[in-house]
């Protein structure tokens, strides 16, 4: 049976940047009260009452951030947009408008940018934020994507990295290290599908749809920072791992001018990881993809040491070490007792 025929793609100079903009708009209908105007006119409008704005932006480099023979279009909008929405949040502040840019090659077709604008709405709409501007432009040095987030944030509520202090716990949302062994995963399979493996091997990703997903479709934590909202538990500090939890404790600790004490026995590894590394011989370990892997997307923060009963009996996270004094440093203590200095490349 013959394969049916994809129709033809349509080239972006047939249609014209403004039409294809006019094109992708037509698709995001603002629904938040704090939109005033959306896409269609020279800006967006917003107003935020009595709140803070809060923004931040995620940039996504052609072959520095994703390489395209592994990395669906789809997916690269999605996370790019979840990337700054998670930036937002972890400011303790909801995200709320996105503004989108992107840079496209000659090679790129009107469908490509449906698809890659279809992540964009996907993961605007799993949190609530609406897309309220976009722009596009010529490349010639790959594809680039560019998402600005915009939120609304409470002055009592908001967290910065610099707040923690002496004896406060180190928390986290969830478990991490996945996101790199997805990516190792696709790695290999690339060098597997180009015959770099092996002209009998095929590439084979069953049984790995968990660090897949956690690589190419992340979640944020946001029922747990709504219930922590909820319950006026308000983090002392906190930021988005998407660097590695040693970049994560590290850049906490820096900014707070504070110390840490993580165990290793506490951090959160799933299981598939293991499994993963165990079938490539460690390489890399689990432990060393959960501290310098990146692209996990929890969230990671300190709360006084009074909480600790309260998380211990209502919440679901990870308490994987303390805040100390600045001159102990930053510390991983092994099962054994061990200490060893903490480090994350580029710190």
């Amino acid at each position: 049976m013959s394969e049916k025929k994809q129709p033809p793609k349509t080239p972006i100079r047939e249609l014209g940047k403004y039409e294809l903009i006019d094109r992708l708009s037509a698709r995001f209908i603002s629904s938040n009260e704090a939109t005033l105007q959306g896409v269609g006119d020279d800006a967006s409008v917003a107003c935020f009452h009595e709140a803070l704005t809060v923004s931040a932006q995620k940039m996504s480099l052609e072959g520095v951030d994703f390489d395209l023979s592994y990395f669906p279009l789809k997916f690269i909008g999605y996370k790019t947009a979840i990337h700054a929405m998670g930036q937002v949040m972890a400011m303790n502040a909801i995200p709320l408008q996105l503004l989108v840019s992107t840079g496209v090659s000659q090679r790129f077709f009107v469908e490509d940018m449906e698809e890659l604008f279809m992540g964009v709405e996907a993961a605007a709409r799993l949190y609530g934020a609406d897309v309220t501007a976009i722009d596009i432009q010529s490349s010639y040095t790959g594809l680039s994507v560019a998402v600005t987030a915009v939120g609304e944030g409470n002055a009592g509520l908001l967290t910065r990295r610099c707040g923690a202090r002496d004896t406060d716990l180190i928390c986290l949302s969830g478990s991490v290290g996945g996101a790199y062994m997805g990516l190792q995963l696709l790695q290999r399979e690339k060098r597997v599908f180009n015959g770099e493996a092996g002209k009998d091997r095929l590439p084979d990703l069953k049984g790995h749809e968990y660090i897949l997903e956690q690589y190419l479709k992340p979640v944020l934590p946001v029922a747990l920072l709504d219930n922590l909202r909820k319950d006026d538990i308000i983090p002392t500090s906190m930021c988005l791992l998407s660097n590695g939890l040693s970049h994560g404790v590290l850049s906490i600790a820096k900014a707070s001018g504070t110390g840490a004490i993580v165990y290793v026995d506490k951090i959160p590894i799933a299981r598939e990881c293991f499994e993963y590394a165990q079938a490539n011989g460690n390489d890399p370990s689990p432990l060393v993809a959960a501290l310098n892997g990146g692209d996990d997307f929890q969230m990671l923060f300190t709360l006084p040491l009074t909480c600790y009963e309260t998380l211990s009996k209502e919440y679901t996270l990870d308490i994987i070490g303390h805040i100390c004094e600045a001159p102990a440093g930053c510390t991983l203590i092994t099962p054994g007792g061990k200490s060893i200095p903490l480090e994350s490349p580029g710190m």
